[in-house]
């Protein structure tokens, strides 16, 4: 039986370099668009519709192999393989459907890629049942349980491939204002290693030249400058938040800072719980599987002990009345943002100070 791949996912940049890579390895040869066995129909050609891919498919998959004794066909790039699945889906498609549901012939391998495949619709488990491997590959978001040590591999990855140390408050800074997106994060750390050039470690201050300042990178800059107290740095931060024009960012800001102290809060009491009363890198990495068992949903064991440690050493900057005290001054301003009672600018900077002090 022939080879069936199927690659998908929103992550665009993700999802078509594992294609190529699929591609290669299925035609065995390094320039899958320009072998003689292999045969490329680029579905994401603006000219073409669903009926004419699946027609322009299904003839070149039913086209025998000419002068080798195998042939790929790579469908590449369909711009919302979800279609298929539709009842009204044009009746060429049906027929490339129900072509994909049956064994292949051996000497034919088949690679499609394209975002919209859900593995729980009935069309696509069909295929899997046929022989079909199919991936999916999504943007990693910041909700999502595995994110920062998901980010943390792929960092640490390109640290080994430059030979380069990325300090660890550089590493959680990149891992903050960078998100899920592979192909920004392998464009950021493409530039992170030309700017550094022969130096053999990545610092904060270079991720901060360097890394495009999206609104992301301004909000993190934002709140880590008001925890600890920078007020310069954070009115700064707020006034390149506040040119973006973008008309929910004052209740995105107030949120943030809301949940940033009362993570704080959370911490004290998840230290209290472990014993920790000095933190440091060590006092995580040294927990005993004792201490481990007795409270596994504690959030600091979950987390990287640097990770683990940062939080820990902002949350003991104020006692736990200061920081009630923080979030009165929050919850003040978002009742005068949602009033309308006052400049929404104006509103924040004097927050924003008073945060500070």
């Amino acid at each position: 039986m022939g080879k069936f791949y199927i690659i998908s996912g929103d992550d665009d940049f993700a999802r078509k370099q594992r294609a190529r890579e699929t591609a290669i390895m299925a035609a065995n040869c390094e320039d899958p668009e320009n072998a003689d066995h292999v045969e490329v129909i680029q579905a994401d050609l603006p000219e073409l519709k669903p009926d004419m891919i699946a027609d322009r498919c299904l003839d070149a998959l039913r086209t025998p192999p000419f002068l080798a004794p195998e042939k790929v066909v790579w469908l590449r790039h369909h711009p919302d393989l979800d279609s298929w699945s539709f009842e009204n889906a044009p009746a060429i498609v049906k027929e490339l459907v129900k072509f994909l549901s049956e064994p292949l012939p051996p000497e034919l391998s088949i690679v499609i890629d394209g975002p919209g495949v859900d593995k729980r619709k009935t069309l696509w488990k069909n295929l899997i049942k046929a022989g079909a491997v199919i991936e999916v590959l999504a943007v990693a978001r910041a909700t999502d349980r595995n994110f920062a040590e998901n980010r943390r591999n792929v960092l640490n990855d390109f640290a080994k491939s430059t030979g380069k140390r990325i300090r660890p408050d550089a590493m959680q800074y990149l891992i903050e204002v960078i998100g899920g997106d592979s192909g920004i994060l392998a464009n950021e750390l493409d530039k992170l290693a030309s700017y550094t050039g022969n130096a053999n470690e990545i610092t904060i201050d270079d991720c901060r030249a360097i890394v495009s300042r999206t609104p992301e990178a301004v909000i993190w800059e934002y709140t880590e400058a008001i925890q600890n107290g920078r007020c310069e740095a954070a009115l700064r931060s707020l006034a390149l938040l506040s040119a973006s024009k973008d008309p929910g960012m004052e209740l995105k800001l107030i949120a943030l800072l809301s949940n940033a102290y009362q993570k704080s809060l959370n911490c004290r009491l998840a230290m209290q719980e472990l014993g920790i009363t000095r933190p440091s890198p060590g006092a995580f990495e040294n927990l005993s599987d004792e201490k481990k068992a007795k409270f596994p949903d504690n959030p600091l064991i979950k987390l990287h002990p640097y990770r683990a440690f940062k939080m820990c050493e902002t949350a003991m900057r104020l006692d736990g009345a200061a920081i009630a005290g923080k979030l009165t001054l929050i919850r003040n301003a978002n009742r005068a943002l949602v009033s309308g009672g006052g400049d929404s600018r104006i509103i924040l900077e004097q927050l924003t100070l008073k945060l500070c002090l």
